[in-house]
């Protein structure tokens, strides 16, 4: 059994792991995702411009100059794109963008709606003689006011959100400010 290293580098930093050509990738891969603490799944190995096959062993996954030379170069990646991890409880989480959406349109529905019953009120203040059920009214209406405006920050928060879940790529900075935002909600 011959031996053979695998060179992994993952953000600029590289790191050997060793193996015989015999080993199927898989195992050097999930060698190197333990050594550095992170799910396998989450990452991306890609080998000479290809996702790597974890089903070939490294001398069938090497080339012919890399099989003599018995060292081959990995290229790692963080593949969250659609998913992302609770920084407290390491739990991955999958961001619906469809009900993102739902909810914001029963968030429209709800405040449409409460327009109305304003509108409502506004027609029983003016035709009414009674001040204190006028007042009461526009105490009513203050607080319909409210809810519109909580209705109207939520809906922001959520769209921001959607956006930067759109525009997200795999810069850590991104990803950080994307889970907060989830967190925030």
């Amino acid at each position: 059994m011959s031996e053979a290293n695998a060179l992994f580098t993952l953000d600029g930093c590289d790191l050997i792991i060793q193996c015989s050509k015999e080993d199927k990738m898989r195992d050097i891969c999930q060698k190197y995702a333990a050594k550095v603490n992170v799910n396998i799944n989450s990452l991306l190995f890609l080998y000479g411009g290809n996702k790597i096959n974890f089903e070939l062993r490294f001398k069938e996954q090497a080339n012919s100059i890399d099989n003599t030379n018995n060292k081959m170069s990995i290229l790692v990646y963080k593949n969250e794109n659609d998913e992302f991890v609770c920084p407290k409880c390491g739990k991955k989480l999958k961001l619906d963008t469809i009900k993102i959406d739902e909810i914001i349109s029963s968030n429209n529905n709800i405040k449409n709606l409460i327009d109305g019953i304003k509108f409502n009120i506004d027609n029983v203040i003016r035709i009414s003689v009674v001040n204190l059920v006028n007042t009461q009214l526009k105490n009513i209406n203050t607080l319909l006011n409210t809810v519109i405006e909580d209705i109207k920050k939520n809906n922001e928060k959520l769209g921001k959100l959607l956006d930067e879940y759109k525009n997200v790529n795999n810069n850590d900075y991104q990803n950080k400010n994307v889970i907060k935002g989830i967190l925030d909600i």
